[in-house]
């Protein structure tokens, strides 16, 4: 569902050449590999119910024209109490956070830092039900934190939702971290 929504956003006409880096861009402090990783064990129970999502973690393992090159593993996870929102955690392999410097994607981006990671807020020029984080974690590899409305009333402001991205991207890079 959530490569869904990220690949109607989009309209990919061919390969993006990547940026050069800029003088601002921080470096990662170590790199982290996705490789091999269940993005459904990324938010621990207790982080769930911190960030209020209150249901199953949900395993999906599906290509994605957003980010080619193979399938890409991603985590859905909902919440209903006080609130209906959804999250997805996808782990991509096939591509770096480069992909958000091309000019085939429809969203309005702003560098951001994860737990001292080189990151962006994607925010989509269409649409205001979703917000994302991605994060640089290695050579070719980043965290994509996908937050969106769940369709309650009223509506989630599409600032909250790239707030709450980026508590769950910061959730996920602690994990991460303590994991490695």
């Amino acid at each position: 569902m959530t490569l869904l929504l990220l690949a109607g956003c989009t309209a990919i006409s061919g390969q993006a050449e990547p940026a050069a880096p800029s003088a601002t861009t921080p470096e990662r402090p170590r790199d982290i590999r996705l490789d091999g990783i269940d993005p459904c064990t990324l938010l621990t129970e207790d982080q769930r119910a911190e960030l209020k999502l209150d249901g199953r973690p949900v395993l999906d393992r599906s290509p994605t024209s957003l980010y080619p090159g193979g399938d890409v593993p991603s985590c859905t996870i909902s919440g209903f109490e006080p609130r209906n929102v959804w999250v997805g955690l996808s782990l991509v392999t096939t591509t770096g956070i480069e992909r958000y410097s091309a000019d085939d994607l429809r969203v309005d981006i702003q560098p951001a830092t994860v737990r001292g990671f080189p990151a962006v807020t994607a925010r989509p020029q269409r649409f205001t039900e979703w917000c994302s984080v991605i994060v640089d974690v290695a050579p070719g590899q980043l965290l994509d934190v996908h937050f969106a409305d769940g369709g309650g009333t009223p509506p989630v402001p599409q600032d909250q939702l790239c707030t709450d991205a980026a508590a769950v991207a910061d959730q996920v890079m602690e994990t991460l971290l303590s994991d490695g």
